[in-house]
């Protein structure tokens, strides 16, 4: 497995079976990880195909500065998916306060890696070129993300990346320590909320060292 021989672009409709794919995988590892992460599909298979084929379907879109609210990203090795993210300029509901709303954001949804690629450092390039994606095209300041709520594991991936904890970590009635989600778990699993301000990187659109492929980088400059 060769990082130089991997391409990023956008998701289309025919790639919605390789991203479920990836998110099933995904699901079988974290079974025993100690997280109910993905245990079943949320709230079930079709309503995530829904989320899926919707994050697809708003890359396609375009708001009064020629971006769309979103975009599906999708990292290929040849014809294989290895890894994706869906990155929104809105927000979800109930999560985020209005003080928290007034910084343009980046939200950051459904980081999944293949785990034959792992040791890549595959989730935390993603990450960065998405970020810089965003500031870029959408003048972007901060990412904010909302992780699985009993995930610690995972919680503690996007803090050693730079994410901090948005509201104050306490020992929980399970002996872990982190924030209170900001809705129940049968509301919404994933209601710990992290963020990071985003910056310039270097070597846009290289950062990452994807290979473009596709329209992933139409019209923007460095800022």
């Amino acid at each position: 497995m060769n990082s130089a021989d991997l391409s990023i672009r956008r998701a289309g409709d025919d790639d919605v079976p390789g991203i479920i794919r990836l998110i099933d995988d995904a699901a079988r590892w974290l079974r025993g990880q100690g997280t109910s992460q993905w245990a079943e599909p949320w709230p079930n298979a079709a309503e995530r195909e829904k989320r899926v084929r919707r994050g697809i379907e708003v890359s396609r879109e375009t708001g009064d500065d020629g971006h769309s609210p979103g975009v599906t990203w999708l990292v290929t090795d040849g014809d294989r998916p290895v890894a994706t993210t869906y990155i929104t300029r809105i927000p979800g509901a109930g999560l985020w306060t209005e003080d928290e709303l007034k910084l343009r954001t980046v939200f950051l949804h459904r980081l999944v890696i293949d785990r034959r690629y792992a040791g890549l450092r595959l989730g935390e390039r993603l990450i960065e070129w998405a970020g810089e994606w965003g500031r870029l095209a959408w003048r972007a300041e901060i990412m904010r993300i909302d992780v699985w709520t009993d995930n610690i594991r995972l919680h503690r991936y996007y803090r050693g990346r730079g994410f901090l904890y948005t509201d104050t970590p306490r020992v929980q009635a399970d002996g872990t320590v982190r924030p209170d989600p900001r809705l129940p778990m049968d509301v919404y699993p994933s209601g710990v909320v992290l963020d990071r301000a985003l910056k310039p990187v270097e070597s846009w659109p290289d950062t990452g060292g994807f290979r473009l492929a596709g329209d992933s980088v139409p019209g923007i400059r460095r800022a």
